[in-house]
């Protein structure tokens, strides 16, 4: 099954931020990548989002870290190319005349297993994007590779929750219910089922002979015979002990 967007976003409407922020989300597109090291394929998602002044960004979902960053188109003066990228790697970038020295945190191969909406390139399922991320101690850079023809480089920025509230109006990254929290809201429900139950109502059967009347007034004949008679009795359970006062 393909894995599904999971950013608290929806295609075709509008995401209303502090002035003059004002984006609509018009396509996304899950990626997947294995880890050779321990074979889990790491998923993210990238939403192209129309800004304000007509630019276009992207915003990134990482499943596994659950980091959201918000990509802005940028130009270098030299050409890069991601596919030719190692983890590692120092790499000089120009940006509007000044000369950052990068690192490569990360480059690899992903792979588009989904996506939705519309794109201003042909993306296809199944299509390999080559990416690498380029970071200084306060800048990241990304690179995507389409073909040999579309090579895009972003500037990043890192949004934690009131970056994303800024930005869009409300968090987008999706809130975490740990399994701690279900456990012990399942542990609650049981135990109160428990208490529910030993201290409520129940229905109890005896039976005594013909010749001695132990019956209540509230108690109910439910069998009668030659020998004996059979009531049921109303039992509470908890601090009573055994059965009613």
């Amino acid at each position: 099954m393909a894995p599904r967007p999971k950013a608290r976003m929806t295609l075709g409407k509008h995401l209303i931020g502090a002035p003059p922020w004002r984006s609509l989300p018009q396509g996304v597109v899950v990626y997947g990548e294995q880890d050779p090291s321990d074979g889990i394929t790491y998923y993210w998602e990238e939403w192209e989002v129309l800004g304000y002044e007509n630019l276009d960004f992207w915003v990134e979902y990482d499943h596994y870290t659950k980091a959201v960053t918000l990509y802005r188109p940028a130009e270098s003066t030299e050409r890069l190319d991601p596919a030719r990228m190692r983890k590692g790697q120092v790499v000089d970038v120009t940006l509007s005349g000044r000369t950052y020295r990068t690192t490569v945190t990360e480059a690899g191969v992903g792979t588009i297993r989904s996506l939705d909406g519309s794109f201003t390139y042909d993306l296809t399922v199944g299509q390999p994007v080559a990416y690498a991320e380029l970071r200084t101690n306060d800048m990241v850079l990304s690179l995507e590779k389409f073909d040999d023809r579309v090579i895009d480089l972003y500037h990043g920025t890192v949004l934690d929750v009131a970056g994303q509230k800024a930005h869009f109006g409300k968090r987008i990254a999706p809130r975490n219910v740990s399994v701690k929290a279900v456990g012990a809201f399942l542990a609650i429900g049981v135990l109160a089922t428990m208490l529910f139950s030993s201290c409520g109502p129940r229905d109890d059967t005896y039976c005594t002979p013909r010749t001695v009347e132990q019956a209540a007034p509230s108690d109910q004949v439910v069998s009668q015979d030659d020998d004996q008679t059979c009531y049921r009795r109303s039992v509470y359970g908890g601090g009573g002990g055994g059965l009613g006062k």
